[in-house]
């Protein structure tokens, strides 16, 4: 007998199916093998692969939309720490929130298909929009509470632009690090991920970033 199928647990499988396979090269006959299920099955939910991915790219940009650069609280730490401080932490622990599941399937999924599918590249283009609008949040309670000098709103838009830009660029990197560990050492179980040893120099390059970046700021 069948498993009983939901539409998300067909997204989760084809997500995960893509973080090993690509999302180009995973197939039916891969999602429903991960599910123990008939491939036919998934016909009852979706009408066919690409009915699959578009819904699963959908899922993924509900899914990012809800996530925050800026930790609930922000205001507290702006106060207490120097602002080369603050993002040094709130930045690792983005990265670190990106290798968890299914966030880590769902990053890689949303940024290997922007280059083939115009939906990923929106997805994509919204979550850089709004990690800069974020940090120009940042930036500007930073401002206020006196830990860096800023001129004007133009000046502040362009710091946030010049900071995310490499905040994704070594995110990306930090990912694709944590990607061939994990290949190399499968997960047995949801968490196993983020529990792999940390050892890395994406991390290091972040930090010496974060610090020079704001040394030239005020």
């Amino acid at each position: 007998m069948e498993k009983k199928l939901s539409r998300e647990s067909i997204i989760m499988a084809m997500l995960n199916a893509s973080f090993t396979y690509s999302a180009g090269a995973a197939s039916l006959s891969d999602i429903a093998g991960a599910l123990g299920v008939k491939k036919a099955s998934l016909y009852n939910h979706f009408t066919g692969r690409e009915d699959i991915v578009a819904k699963t790219t959908d899922f993924c940009a509900d899914y990012m939309r809800a996530l925050s650069f800026v930790p609930n609280n922000i205001r507290e730490l702006v106060q207490k720490y120097p602002a080369a401080a603050v993002f040094k932490g709130i930045a690792r622990s983005f990265f670190k929130m990106h290798t968890q599941e299914p966030l880590f399937q769902i990053y890689t999924f949303v940024h290997s298909q922007k280059f083939f599918c115009a939906k990923s590249a929106a997805v994509a283009k919204e979550c850089s929009q709004r990690l800069c609008s974020q940090v120009v949040h940042i930036l500007e309670l930073l401002g206020e509470a006196e830990k860096i000098a800023l001129v004007s709103k133009n000046e502040v838009m362009d710091l946030a632009k010049r900071y995310s830009s490499v905040l994704q660029d070594l995110l990306c990197d930090y990912l694709v690090e944590r990607k061939i560990l994990v290949m190399q050492n499968p997960a047995s179980g949801e968490g196993e991920l983020f529990a792999l040893p940390e050892n890395s120099l994406v991390l290091k390059d972040l930090d010496q970033m974060t610090v020079s970046f704001f040394a030239n700021v005020g």
